[in-house]
């Protein structure tokens, strides 16, 4: 196995910052404080904001597509979110037989104190490095993050190349940069991806307990 490839640096950086993201998210000991919200409410605030600068109307459907939950899983999160004051359900003004979700001034209020927070702890990781590495960071990282939307990991040829280790074979290549082989066939290059905007949200990861799809 190379380690020392690009790929494989990004690769333990990024599951570097997915710990350090997600240990908001973890159930925290009895002697601690209570959470004012859970963050799981949090991340439904987050993506009925995104959805609602996309779509004329966010419904439960569309919370379980951006979150990337099964739709059952997204309508109890959303139902939290609505018992905490954060969302609201209004009659939908496109079809009387479903209802849209929508913020709470509350809600908005969360949104901003949340983002706000997270970018100021950004800029503070930041503080000491020259004006143009912040600016090429951004850049790159989301160039990066374009690319990543644009074209998925492949979890059933991921749960192929598990299985075959399990088994005690599939280790005797490499995989192509960026993408993982179709069942028996072969690795394809990953196309490169282009500069994009910086998203309102930032990486999130579902809250403990939440079962996400592939």
């Amino acid at each position: 196995m190379e380690d020392g490839t690009p790929g494989a640096v990004i690769d333990v950086a990024l599951f570097r910052l997915r710990r350090i993201w997600s240990r908001p998210l973890r159930a925290r000991k009895a002697a601690d404080p209570q959470r004012p919200v859970q963050m799981s409410n949090v991340m439904v605030v987050h993506a009925v904001h995104k959805l609602s600068l996309d779509v004329a109307e966010v419904t439960v459907g569309a919370v379980a597509e951006q979150l990337d939950v099964d739709p059952s899983t997204a309508s109890r999160l959303v139902n939290d979110a609505i018992g905490a004051g954060l969302v609201t359900r209004e009659e939908s003004e496109v079809d009387a037989r479903r209802a849209r979700l929508v913020l709470s001034a509350t809600g908005r209020r969360v949104l901003e104190a949340v983002v706000r927070y997270r970018r100021a702890y950004l800029d503070g990781l930041m503080a000491g490095w020259d004006r143009t590495d912040r600016e090429a960071f951004a850049r790159l990282l989301t160039r990066f993050a374009e690319a990543a939307t644009a074209r998925p990991a492949d979890a059933v040829a991921l749960d192929h190349l598990i299985a075959e280790a399990l088994e005690g074979g599939g280790t005797g290549g490499p995989v192509a940069s960026g993408t993982a082989p179709e069942p028996g066939g072969p690795a394809e290059p990953a196309p490169g991806g282009e500069p994009g905007t910086v998203p309102d949200g930032g990486p999130a990861d579902p809250a403990r307990g939440v079962t996400t799809r592939p």
